[in-house]
Protein backbone atom coordinates (compact mmCIF):
# COMPACT_ATOMS: atom_id res chain seq x y z
CA UNK A 1 0.00 0.00 0.00
CA UNK A 2 3.19 2.12 0.39
CA UNK A 3 2.88 5.56 -1.13
CA UNK A 4 -0.89 5.32 -1.52
CA UNK A 5 -1.26 4.58 2.20
CA UNK A 6 1.03 7.44 3.15
CA UNK A 7 -0.93 9.82 0.92
CA UNK A 8 -4.23 8.65 2.40
CA UNK A 9 -2.89 9.03 5.93
CA UNK A 10 -1.74 12.57 5.18
CA UNK A 11 -5.12 13.40 3.66
CA UNK A 12 -6.92 12.08 6.75
CA UNK A 13 -4.82 14.15 9.16
CA UNK A 14 -5.04 17.24 6.94
CA UNK A 15 -8.80 16.87 6.64
CA UNK A 16 -9.17 16.48 10.40
CA UNK A 17 -7.11 19.59 11.10
CA UNK A 18 -8.95 21.60 8.44
CA UNK A 19 -12.27 20.67 10.02
CA UNK A 20 -11.05 21.60 13.50
CA UNK A 21 -9.75 24.98 12.31
CA UNK A 22 -13.07 25.64 10.60
CA UNK A 23 -14.80 24.83 13.87
CA UNK A 24 -12.67 27.39 15.71
CA UNK A 25 -13.49 30.05 13.13
CA UNK A 26 -17.18 29.22 13.35
CA UNK A 27 -17.01 29.95 17.07
CA UNK A 28 -15.55 33.41 16.51
CA UNK A 29 -11.84 32.69 16.88
CA UNK A 30 -8.98 33.63 14.58
CA UNK A 31 -5.44 32.24 14.40
CA UNK A 32 -2.88 34.97 15.10
CA UNK A 33 0.92 34.98 15.26
CA UNK A 34 2.22 36.96 18.23
CA UNK A 35 5.88 37.97 18.54
CA UNK A 36 7.45 38.52 21.97
CA UNK A 37 11.02 38.89 23.24
CA UNK A 38 11.77 41.31 20.39
CA UNK A 39 10.84 38.68 17.86
CA UNK A 40 12.95 35.88 19.38
CA UNK A 41 9.80 34.01 20.37
CA UNK A 42 6.81 33.49 18.09
CA UNK A 43 3.53 32.17 19.47
CA UNK A 44 0.53 31.07 17.43
CA UNK A 45 -2.74 31.58 19.26
CA UNK A 46 -6.46 31.43 18.55
CA UNK A 47 -7.93 34.74 19.70
CA UNK A 48 -11.38 36.35 19.78
CA UNK A 49 -12.21 38.46 16.78
CA UNK A 50 -15.07 40.62 15.69
CA UNK A 51 -16.22 42.58 12.67
CA UNK A 52 -16.78 46.28 13.44
CA UNK A 53 -18.80 48.60 11.26
CA UNK A 54 -15.77 49.22 9.07
CA UNK A 55 -15.96 45.60 7.94
CA UNK A 56 -12.35 44.95 8.97
CA UNK A 57 -11.93 41.94 11.21
CA UNK A 58 -9.81 42.55 14.30
CA UNK A 59 -8.71 40.76 17.45
CA UNK A 60 -9.84 41.44 20.86
CA UNK A 61 -12.96 42.15 21.93
CA UNK A 62 -15.82 42.09 24.31
CA UNK A 63 -16.15 42.63 28.04
CA UNK A 64 -16.57 38.90 28.67
CA UNK A 65 -14.11 37.29 31.12
CA UNK A 66 -10.93 35.77 29.69
CA UNK A 67 -10.05 32.08 29.70
CA UNK A 68 -6.69 30.76 28.49
CA UNK A 69 -6.47 27.09 27.50
CA UNK A 70 -3.04 25.42 27.73
CA UNK A 71 -2.57 22.05 26.04
CA UNK A 72 -0.80 18.87 27.09
CA UNK A 73 2.46 17.45 25.73
CA UNK A 74 1.00 15.29 22.97
CA UNK A 75 -0.16 17.94 20.50
CA UNK A 76 -0.72 21.66 20.02
CA UNK A 77 -3.59 23.73 21.31
CA UNK A 78 -5.84 23.48 18.27
CA UNK A 79 -6.44 19.74 18.42
CA UNK A 80 -6.37 19.61 22.22
CA UNK A 81 -9.35 21.89 22.90
CA UNK A 82 -11.60 21.25 19.90
CA UNK A 83 -14.39 19.91 22.12
CA UNK A 84 -14.35 22.85 24.54
CA UNK A 85 -14.19 26.03 22.44
CA UNK A 86 -17.83 25.87 21.39
CA UNK A 87 -19.09 25.76 24.97
CA UNK A 88 -16.81 28.52 26.28
CA UNK A 89 -16.85 31.14 23.51
CA UNK A 90 -20.46 31.96 24.34
CA UNK A 91 -19.55 33.39 27.73
CA UNK A 92 -15.78 33.96 27.60
CA UNK A 93 -13.10 35.57 25.50
CA UNK A 94 -11.20 32.38 24.67
CA UNK A 95 -7.47 32.21 23.91
CA UNK A 96 -5.93 28.92 22.73
CA UNK A 97 -2.16 29.14 22.10
CA UNK A 98 0.42 26.62 21.04
CA UNK A 99 3.00 26.46 23.81
CA UNK A 100 6.55 27.24 22.70
CA UNK A 101 8.02 24.46 20.49
CA UNK A 102 4.56 23.05 19.75
CA UNK A 103 2.48 23.63 16.64
CA UNK A 104 3.12 27.09 15.24
CA UNK A 105 5.15 28.40 18.20
CA UNK A 106 8.94 28.51 18.46
CA UNK A 107 11.81 30.45 20.01
CA UNK A 108 15.51 31.05 19.50
CA UNK A 109 15.96 31.51 23.27
CA UNK A 110 17.70 28.77 25.27
CA UNK A 111 15.32 28.52 28.24
CA UNK A 112 13.32 25.29 28.49
CA UNK A 113 11.54 25.39 31.86
CA UNK A 114 7.85 25.61 32.68
CA UNK A 115 8.52 29.10 34.08
CA UNK A 116 9.86 30.14 30.66
CA UNK A 117 6.64 28.92 29.07
CA UNK A 118 4.66 30.85 31.70
CA UNK A 119 6.56 34.07 30.98
CA UNK A 120 5.95 33.61 27.25
CA UNK A 121 2.20 33.12 27.75
CA UNK A 122 1.97 36.27 29.85
CA UNK A 123 3.94 38.30 27.32
CA UNK A 124 1.62 37.02 24.62
CA UNK A 125 -1.47 38.05 26.62
CA UNK A 126 -0.01 41.50 27.22
CA UNK A 127 0.72 41.84 23.49
CA UNK A 128 -2.96 41.02 22.93
CA UNK A 129 -3.92 43.69 25.51
CA UNK A 130 -5.03 41.23 28.19
CA UNK A 131 -3.75 42.40 31.57
CA UNK A 132 -5.84 41.00 34.43
CA UNK A 133 -8.47 38.58 35.71
CA UNK A 134 -7.57 35.59 33.55
CA UNK A 135 -8.75 32.05 34.22
CA UNK A 136 -6.06 29.60 33.09
CA UNK A 137 -7.05 26.02 32.24
CA UNK A 138 -4.14 23.63 31.81
CA UNK A 139 -4.13 19.93 31.04
CA UNK A 140 -1.06 17.72 31.45
CA UNK A 141 2.06 19.74 30.72
CA UNK A 142 -0.15 22.79 30.22
CA UNK A 143 -1.18 22.47 33.86
CA UNK A 144 2.45 22.80 34.91
CA UNK A 145 2.70 26.01 32.90
CA UNK A 146 -0.59 27.19 34.43
CA UNK A 147 0.84 26.54 37.90
CA UNK A 148 3.84 28.77 37.26
CA UNK A 149 1.68 31.45 35.66
CA UNK A 150 -0.49 31.49 38.78
CA UNK A 151 2.55 31.64 41.08
CA UNK A 152 4.57 34.23 39.17
CA UNK A 153 1.65 36.44 38.10
CA UNK A 154 -0.98 36.30 40.87
CA UNK A 155 -2.50 39.65 39.85
CA UNK A 156 -3.03 38.45 36.29
CA UNK A 157 -4.27 34.92 37.02
CA UNK A 158 -7.52 35.07 38.96
CA UNK A 159 -8.43 31.38 38.80
CA UNK A 160 -6.60 28.24 37.70
CA UNK A 161 -7.94 24.86 36.59
CA UNK A 162 -5.71 21.77 36.60
CA UNK A 163 -6.74 18.84 34.42
CA UNK A 164 -4.65 15.71 35.08
CA UNK A 165 -1.53 17.83 35.57
CA UNK A 166 1.49 16.02 36.99
CA UNK A 167 2.90 18.85 39.06
CA UNK A 168 4.12 16.34 41.63
CA UNK A 169 5.23 13.52 39.34
CA UNK A 170 8.80 12.37 40.03
CA UNK A 171 11.18 9.95 38.37
CA UNK A 172 10.20 7.41 41.04
CA UNK A 173 6.47 7.73 40.37
CA UNK A 174 7.13 7.32 36.64
CA UNK A 175 8.97 4.01 37.01
CA UNK A 176 5.97 1.61 36.93
CA UNK A 177 4.59 3.31 33.81
CA UNK A 178 7.94 3.30 32.00
CA UNK A 179 8.69 -0.26 33.02
CA UNK A 180 5.54 -1.42 31.24
CA UNK A 181 7.22 -0.57 27.92
CA UNK A 182 10.86 -0.98 28.99
CA UNK A 183 11.49 2.77 28.68
CA UNK A 184 14.21 4.65 30.54
CA UNK A 185 12.79 8.19 30.32
CA UNK A 186 9.36 9.76 30.02
CA UNK A 187 10.37 11.34 26.69
CA UNK A 188 10.35 7.87 25.11
CA UNK A 189 6.66 7.56 25.96
CA UNK A 190 5.50 11.11 25.24
CA UNK A 191 7.55 11.56 22.05
CA UNK A 192 7.24 8.28 20.14
CA UNK A 193 9.36 7.75 17.04
CA UNK A 194 7.74 4.56 15.74
CA UNK A 195 4.26 3.27 15.02
CA UNK A 196 4.54 0.87 17.96
CA UNK A 197 5.65 3.73 20.20
CA UNK A 198 2.56 5.71 19.18
CA UNK A 199 0.38 2.70 19.97
CA UNK A 200 2.06 2.41 23.38
CA UNK A 201 1.23 6.06 24.11
CA UNK A 202 -2.35 5.65 22.91
CA UNK A 203 -2.79 2.61 25.16
CA UNK A 204 -2.17 4.66 28.32
CA UNK A 205 -3.27 8.14 27.21
CA UNK A 206 -6.87 7.15 26.45
CA UNK A 207 -9.47 5.67 28.77
CA UNK A 208 -11.07 3.57 26.05
CA UNK A 209 -8.46 1.19 24.69
CA UNK A 210 -7.47 1.77 21.09
CA UNK A 211 -7.64 -1.62 19.40
CA UNK A 212 -6.50 -0.69 15.93
CA UNK A 213 -4.45 2.16 14.56
CA UNK A 214 -3.77 2.02 10.83
CA UNK A 215 -0.04 2.08 10.16
CA UNK A 216 -0.15 4.74 7.44
CA UNK A 217 -2.25 7.03 9.66
CA UNK A 218 0.17 6.52 12.55
CA UNK A 219 3.12 7.52 10.38
CA UNK A 220 1.46 10.80 9.42
CA UNK A 221 0.43 11.50 13.02
CA UNK A 222 4.07 11.01 14.05
CA UNK A 223 5.25 13.41 11.36
CA UNK A 224 2.66 16.11 12.05
CA UNK A 225 2.46 16.07 15.85
CA UNK A 226 5.75 14.60 17.10
CA UNK A 227 8.62 15.06 14.65
CA UNK A 228 8.60 18.85 14.39
CA UNK A 229 10.85 20.51 17.00
CA UNK A 230 11.43 17.09 18.60
CA UNK A 231 14.85 18.04 19.98
CA UNK A 232 13.44 21.09 21.75
CA UNK A 233 10.55 19.07 23.20
CA UNK A 234 12.98 16.53 24.64
CA UNK A 235 14.86 19.43 26.24
CA UNK A 236 11.60 20.66 27.78
CA UNK A 237 11.18 17.30 29.50
CA UNK A 238 14.81 17.14 30.58
CA UNK A 239 14.64 20.63 32.11
CA UNK A 240 11.34 20.34 33.90
CA UNK A 241 11.30 21.91 37.36
CA UNK A 242 8.19 20.13 38.62
CA UNK A 243 9.24 16.75 39.96
CA UNK A 244 12.96 17.31 39.33
CA UNK A 245 15.32 15.51 41.68
CA UNK A 246 16.58 17.88 44.37
CA UNK A 247 14.19 20.67 43.37
CA UNK A 248 12.67 22.90 46.05
CA UNK A 249 9.08 22.11 47.10
CA UNK A 250 6.53 23.82 44.89
CA UNK A 251 5.22 27.11 46.31
CA UNK A 252 1.70 27.60 47.59
CA UNK A 253 -0.56 29.44 45.16
CA UNK A 254 -2.24 32.67 46.25
CA UNK A 255 -5.40 32.24 44.17
CA UNK A 256 -8.57 31.82 46.23
CA UNK A 257 -10.19 29.63 43.61
CA UNK A 258 -8.57 26.63 42.00
CA UNK A 259 -10.21 23.58 40.47
CA UNK A 260 -8.69 20.12 40.05
CA UNK A 261 -10.18 17.77 37.45
CA UNK A 262 -8.90 14.19 37.25
CA UNK A 263 -9.85 10.83 35.83
CA UNK A 264 -9.98 7.97 38.29
CA UNK A 265 -8.66 5.61 35.62
CA UNK A 266 -5.86 7.90 34.44
CA UNK A 267 -2.85 5.68 33.69
CA UNK A 268 -0.27 8.46 33.37
CA UNK A 269 -1.16 10.76 36.27
CA UNK A 270 -2.57 8.81 39.20
CA UNK A 271 -5.15 10.09 41.69
CA UNK A 272 -2.36 10.17 44.27
CA UNK A 273 -0.79 13.03 42.29
CA UNK A 274 -4.11 14.88 42.33
CA UNK A 275 -4.25 14.62 46.13
CA UNK A 276 -0.70 15.96 46.45
CA UNK A 277 -1.63 18.91 44.24
CA UNK A 278 -4.71 19.58 46.38
CA UNK A 279 -2.60 19.71 49.54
Amino acid sequence: MGRAGSFLGARMVDTKMSNVRAQYRAHGLKSEVVEVDDGETVIRCWVPWQQPESGVWSAGASDKPVVLFLHDFVAGGTINWENQVGAFTKDFNVYVPDLVFFGGSTSSKKERTEAFQAHCMVKMLHALEVYNEVTVVGTGYGGLVAFWMAHLYPKLVEKVVFVASATHMTSSSQKPLLAEFDYDHISELLLPTTVQGLKNLASVATYKRVYRLLKFVCKDVLEVFFDEQRHEKVELLLNMVCGAKGADPLPQLMQDKSLIIWGENDQITSLELALKLKQ
